[in-house]
């Protein structure tokens, strides 16, 4: 199967003027993500369309919100998914948070060889990011099940406050109290005929 960097048509705009730089971080997790163990083998297509474009819809759907935040965290990150795609085509700050210190070493690596001043990388427990943290953007991908996020949430009510969580999800989303969040769920193409889901999760 050949390999076809495609983006699609929703976020050409903002990711034409930066595909050389999405390619380089696609070739570092081909290469360094897969010998390190960051991810398991996977396909350059499948680098690509689940790693990469999967992520950029991250920062359309900020995009497309206005929201006024500014404050943005990758809990979870591992290889930086989908953190770095998003930091790459935003001029925002992105903190990548993971608990291991080997993956942030690689990280730090990365960011530093590709002048990415934008991204940094913290090791740090990110449920203390969730307790603590309000009027930010949490990215999430993998880091935990969003039934299990809002558990969490529940807990932290009083002192996470204003912040918003864009969450990789399935296509079965459950209704959620009203009154502590308000919930949409996005569904985008990742290439010409396979769609994924995001939750924006919004903490009142």
């Amino acid at each position: 199967m050949s390999f076809n960097p495609q983006i699609p048509d929703w976020g050409k705009s903002f990711s034409d003027n930066n595909l050389e730089k999405l390619l380089s971080y696609h070739n570092w997790l081909k290469d360094t993500g897969i010998k390190t163990g960051l991810i398991s083998s996977k396909s350059d297509q499948f680098i690509w369309d689940e790693f990469i474009v999967h992520s950029l819809y991250f920062y359309k759907i900020i995009l497309d919100l206005n929201t006024s935040l500014t404050n943005v965290y990758d809990l979870g990150t591992g290889a930086g998914i989908p953190g770095i795609p998003y930091g790459i085509v935003s001029d925002n700050k992105v903190q990548l948070v993971d608990i291991k210190q080997t993956r942030i070493f690689e990280l730090e690596r990365f960011l530093n060889t590709n002048e990415l001043p934008n991204i940094t990388a913290l090791k740090a427990d990110a449920e203390l990011f969730i307790k603590n943290q309000d009027n930010s953007i949490f990215l999430m991908r993998c880091y935990i099940p969003k039934d299990d996020l809002i558990e969490k949430l529940k807990k932290h009510m009083f002192t996470n406050k204003n912040n918003l969580f864009i969450i990789s999800s399935k296509s079965d989303s459950k209704e959620l109290n009203k009154d502590l969040f308000h919930v949409k769920q996005q569904k985008f193409l990742i290439n010409q005929d396979e769609y994924r889901f995001i939750d924006v999760i919004t903490v009142k």
